[in-house]
């Protein structure tokens, strides 16, 4: 299934039972899978949705605990809703776990004892009569395809792959609810010239839209120009000093471009945040240099602090010393 028909799903109120979301795009299918969350009025998410977090799990003993929690959400009747939806992030922490030390087998006992079935084996028996009542989403980048609970999944469960983008038409669904949250919307030439510039490759289509988001800032539309003076192919970095010159000058999508650029060649992100520094004690008159060096200080302690992703804090930061962003909320968030 594609996120599009999935949404739709939901929308409508008609869901299956057990959803796989496989992606190694963890943003996208973190979107997804947080879209269920739409199957509950909010005010009853504290009695009909339950979360949880498989990498928390790190030993046999506490994935054995875990699937008996989501088996007991899972089997509880929704109170004063139709549904419940239980939500598993990176679930191949627990379908497909890493074998650790602490868990080399134990010697077999002497006597011999009649077989219990196991937690896991309990979840497999969910896998094939799962509650009607109940919305069970999994999450995961990847699960192994030899082990008999991923066959259970691929043979029972809905199965979405969020990453994959085919056709134009694809981008331009994922570019209008991706622009929604930011009240924009792009024009359809500047779908065409986005798809020119960077194919469906989904990781690098997300990074230059929120690129294109904060260069169009305090419009309403991204227009083919915006793509074409921002998103220009650029493989190869101007120069170590060009991101200096291009910030001084304000010129956002060059400036923009060589930030790109300069991550791509793995220059470290203190070291681009070094450059801007130097360009932001070229500012002139005085009092905007003042304002741009302050900026670079919040934007070192959001790095370091891990208040953003250094990218997005960078590209940021850029835009901003270059007179795009008139008002910005503080760095990091």
């Amino acid at each position: 299934m594609t996120p599009a028909q999935v949404r739709a799903q939901i929308a409508a109120g008609d869901t299956a039972p057990v959803y796989l979301i496989e992606s190694d795009d963890l943003p996208s299918r973190q979107e997804v899978a947080q879209a269920f969350l739409a199957l509950v009025d909010e005010g009853l998410h504290a009695f009909n949705v339950a979360t949880f977090f498989a990498r928390d799990a790190t030993t046999a003993g506490d994935r054995d605990r875990l699937f008996s929690d989501i088996l007991a959400a899972a089997r509880t009747m929704p109170m004063m809703a139709p549904r419940r939806v239980v939500i598993v992030h990176d679930a191949e922490a627990l379908l497909a776990p890493r074998r650790v030390k602490d868990e080399e087998p134990e010697a077999a006992p002497k006597a011999r004892r009649a077989k219990s079935t196991t937690p896991a084996e309990e979840f497999e028996a969910y896998l094939q009569r799962p509650e009607p009542t109940t919305t069970l989403v999994l999450e995961t980048a990847g699960l192994d395809r030899g082990r008999r609970v991923t066959k259970l999944l691929l043979a029972g469960a809905a199965i979405v792959n969020t990453a994959e983008l085919r056709t134009a038409e694809d981008v331009a669904r994922w570019l209008a609810a991706r622009l929604d949250r930011d009240e924009m919307r792009i024009e359809p030439a500047a779908v065409r010239a986005l798809v020119e510039a960077v194919g469906f490759d989904l990781a690098r289509l997300r990074s230059e839209t929120d690129k294109l988001v904060l260069y169009a800032a305090g419009e309403s539309t991204i227009t083919a120009a915006h793509v074409r003076d921002l998103v220009a192919t650029a493989d190869e970095s101007s120069g170590v000093f060009a991101l200096i010159d291009f910030v001084a000058a304000g010129q956002a999508a060059a400036a923009l471009r060589e930030v790109d650029a300069l991550l791509e060649a793995g220059t470290a992100p203190p070291m681009i945040l070094g450059l801007v520094r130097t360009a932001a004690g070229k500012l002139r008159p005085d009092a905007r240099a003042r304002r741009a060096l302050t900026a670079v200080l919040e934007a070192d302690l959001a790095i370091k602090t891990s208040r953003g992703e250094p990218r997005h804090v960078l590209e940021r930061l850029v835009v901003e010393l270059c007179g795009s962003v008139l008002e910005r909320p503080p760095l990091g968030r």
